[in-house]
């Protein structure tokens, strides 16, 4: 080998050397993380976190910058290399009425965490105030009414249904309401205006004259406001038309409203108003600009061209024999106990969480949720997410041809078929939709009678033509009663309601009616224990169309487990001072399917020796 390349090898030898050297030598970067948390202490030390809150981190006079967002439950978290660092938030979240911002330093350290919490002790907060002139806003004087009375209005609960009742000046304040609003139902109750749920019992009712009276516990609403009948004046009349009237009750699913208006006209028994009356208004007071009760809400009059259509309220002409009647009932019976009955949390999810979940849930995940048959009636549950995939699945099962359209025209996102696009975040004030809520129907099942079954089959042996098959429902529920670990389980709203058939074609017959149950429960009757064991969730089914037996079952606890795991991004965005327990359907530990199978009379083999009420 020439020198000169010699020479060449040996300089790149060690050129190479000092290369690799120099390699080893340099310093290994060593990182830190920096979490932060972002939430808002409320004036009751409720902790609100804040969703979605866009930050940036940078070093000294460094131009790059790390962003960061907040997930939805408030949090959020990023390595960076050891050092100080300045942190600020790049949007202004307003809360409340006030903006906050932060702007602070944050020290790194190698291999450690730095916690970062923004909350109102280091915000800045902009609570500037627009100051409106006193005479650009005029405040009806019924506000003012409505102010006085509202403790004495009370929301009335019956079974599946819902209205209005108040509570008047007389035999220790008993609850005035219609008839059809409490109609034979098993379970009554009331919702004080504090948002706390009471039993209440029918002390008496009038059916033709459309009023009954209830009685709560005394002491549940003892500082509210009682309301009083107006007289008639010297005229001999109690309204007259023309007169402004006020209407306060729960319509439409909404929280305590008023209503405004003028009597329109009387007749004998009832007077016509252009108050709104919705479902819901039922029950509720009519009052004068007094405060007097002139007539209970009972009806409203549509109009068939649209339109607000006209309120209809009874006159209490018949209130006094009914009254006399609960007097009489009242010395027989003592007043209900004072027990605080579920509600549902009043804090809903959030739309964009529950789109967000819905749009990344697997189907398979949900099929936990399907109908299970129990003897002759189907049982299915539902929770506030699993309707909304639910939702998504239809969505996408008779969209599937018009996709593949949609991604041949090469459509934008606003273009594509949805069914989503008819969610709203309003939504949450027309309804319970995004309420945190379980949901279990038990449907009686459908099937061809045996008479029509054998007839069929005999014809088809025959060989002789066969005749229309007829199908009944095989179940017809009359009661259900919920048990937890063995103790009884009220629902929030629970009850009956018909279902109808009347198919008469070339193939089949089937003309019957039977009741459904629907039962709607808070997430947390669901929870399992400290150890993650679910409960034991029994129903007890009372089948009128098998009167002298009932049917006891329990819900797979893979069931139970998955309703309750169902709700941990709800409680990690509204309830994050809450520790969430998943339920492990493993850890599930009851005795009593074997004890129900040592029992003729659970399962259903001895009779109850009752008769059909």
């Amino acid at each position: 080998m020439p020198s000169f390349s010699r020479a060449l090898l040996a300089f790149l030898v060690v050129a190479n050397a000092h290369h690799l050297a120099g390699q080893q030598r340099r310093p290994v970067v060593r990182k830190g993380t920096v979490e932060v948390v972002a939430a808002i202490v409320g004036d009751e030390m409720q902790i609100r976190p804040i969703p979605l809150l866009s930050l940036e981190v940078w070093q000294g006079a460094d131009t790059a910058r790390t962003s960061l967002r907040t997930g939805l439950d408030g949090h959020a978290s990023t390595a960076l290399p050891a050092g100080v660092y300045h942190l600020r938030t790049t949007q202004t979240p307003s809360i409340g009425g006030k903006r906050y911002q932060w702007m602070m330093d944050v020290h790194v350290s190698a291999d450690k965490v730095a916690h970062v919490e923004l909350t109102n002790a280091n915000a800045q907060i902009d609570s500037t105030l627009v100051v409106t002139a006193a005479t650009a806003r005029s405040i009806a004087p019924e506000i003012a009414l409505y102010d006085r009375l509202k403790s004495g209005v009370l929301q009335v609960r019956a079974d599946l249904s819902s209205g209005t009742g108040f509570i008047i000046d007389t035999l220790d304040g008993v609850v005035i309401t219609n008839a059809h609003v409490v109609g034979n139902a098993e379970q009554v109750s009331v919702v004080l205006q504090a948002g706390t749920r009471v039993p209440a019992v029918v002390l008496a009712k009038n059916n033709d004259a459309d009023i009954a009276v209830l009685r709560i516990p005394p002491a549940a609403c003892a500082g509210c406001t009682r309301l009083h009948v107006a007289r008639a004046d010297a005229s001999g009349q109690v309204v007259v038309p023309g007169e402004r009237v006020v209407a306060i009750g729960f319509p439409l699913f909404q929280r305590s409203t008023v209503t405004a208006g003028i009597v329109s006209t009387l007749r004998e028994r009832a007077l016509i108003s252009d108050v709104n009356i919705n479902e819901g208004n039922s029950g509720g007071p009519l009052v004068n600009v007094q405060g007097e009760v002139v007539a209970i809400n009972t009806f409203g009059v549509a109009s068939e061209k649209g339109g607000p259509g006209l309120g209809g309220s009874i006159l209490l002409l018949p209130l006094l024999p009914i009254l006399d009647s609960a007097r009489a009932a009242a010395s027989r019976h003592p007043a209900p106990d004072l027990t605080q009955l579920p509600m549902l949390d009043t804090a809903v999810y959030s739309l964009a969480a529950m789109r967000s979940i819905a749009d990344t849930a697997s189907f398979d995940g949900y099929e936990k949720f399907g109908e299970m048959r129990f003897g002759d009636f189907l049982i299915t549950t539902s929770t506030t997410l699993s309707k909304l995939v639910a939702y998504r699945q239809y969505e996408e099962t008779i969209a599937r041809d018009r996709r593949k359209r949609e991604a041949r025209a090469g459509l934008s996102e606003e273009q594509l078929y949805s069914e989503f696009g008819e969610f709203h975040n309003w939504m949450e004030y027309v309804g319970n939709l995004l309420a945190p809520a379980v949901t279990i129907e038990v449907t009686p099942r459908a099937g061809e009678t045996s008479g029509s079954a054998w007839g069929r089959a005999f014809s088809a042996f025959a060989g002789t033509a066969s005749g229309r098959a007829k199908f009944e429902f095989k179940g017809d529920v009359q009661a259900v009663h919920w048990y937890r670990n063995g103790e009884p389980l009220l629902p929030v709203v629970g009850g009956r309601t018909p279902q109808v058939a009347f198919e008469n074609n070339a193939w089949v017959v089937m003309n019957d009616v039977a009741y459904r149950g629907v039962y709607v429960f808070p997430p947390e009757a669901f929870a399992p224990d400290s150890n993650g064991a679910p409960p034991s969730i029994v129903l007890q089914i009372d089948d009128l169309k098998h009167y002298d037996r009932f049917i006891l079952r329990e819900l797979p606890p893979e069931l139970v487990a998955r309703v309750w795991n169902d709700f941990q991004p709800y409680f990690a965005s509204n309830h994050p001072e809450k520790r969430f327990i998943a339920a492990d359907p493993d850890r599930f530990a009851s005795d009593f399917s074997q004890r129900c199978n040592r029992s003729p009379l659970c399962s259903g083999f001895e009779s109850l020796n009752r008769t059909s009420r």
